[in-house]
């Protein structure tokens, strides 16, 4: 049986093909959801305030933040069947008064300027097609003394055995928009020319991330 393909920009999926995106998330990749936000505690540490997760999907990432901050936390999602499972995982989770689904587009945030004390996107960058622009909006969104971290990768804290499970999934998974998480120099061309000034970028066996601070 041929490997199961998620579209890059998750277009045209029912709400059908979104459970099935969703529990593929959920049995395959959790052991990165939960390091990386380990990783993100022990390095900001207990997060409060606005967040947005961009590109958030299913919302299990934003689930598991929500679990281990004091964040209330806005749910981008731009595709309506991902969004729609999104809306369920947070009800189920019973976190519905801290976490807002919100339908929307990365390149157009429904948010007004200087909204968000943190920002996250993990794995949703290959699927922008205008990533200066959504660069762009991320500053916008951010609030002066935020910090906004873009990127993808398992987190420090997987298994050898893990991380290479992991990354082989996601290779056949995204295909050549894997090499989104492989290229810091690509990155890095890209944070400038959105005109930002005051980021980092860190690559290592934990993923390729971007740390802006406003």
């Amino acid at each position: 049986m041929p490997e199961e393909r998620v579209p890059a920009d998750y277009t045209e999926m029912d709400l059908l093909e979104a459970k099935r995106f969703d529990k593929k998330v959920k049995e395959n990749f959790m052991p990165a959801i939960v390091s990386t936000v380990k990783q993100i505690i022990e390095d900001y540490g207990v997060l409060e305030g606005v967040c947005v997760d961009v590109g958030c999907g299913t919302a299990v990432f934003a689930i598991e933040l929500c679990k281990h901050s004091k964040l209330k936390i806005f749910a981008l999602e731009k595709e309506k069947a991902i969004y729609e499972v999104a809306r369920m995982n947070i009800e189920e989770e019973g976190l519905a008064d801290r976490i807002i689904p919100i339908l929307g587009d990365a390149h157009k945030m429904p948010f007004e300027n200087e909204f968000a004390d943190f920002i996250i996107s993990r794995g949703s960058y290959h699927c922008w097609k205008d990533k200066v622009q959504v660069f762009k909006e991320i500053y916008r969104v951010l609030k002066r003394g935020g910090t906004a971290l873009v990127g993808g990768g398992f987190g420090r804290y997987v298994t050898d055995e893990e991380y290479k499970r992991m990354k082989s999934l996601r290779a056949r998974s995204l295909g050549d928009a894997a090499k989104a998480y492989s290229s810091p120099d690509k990155l890095r061309e890209v944070i400038n020319k959105a005109g930002i000034s005051n980021f980092r970028i860190s690559y290592d066996r934990a993923g390729l991330w971007a740390e802006i601070k406003k």
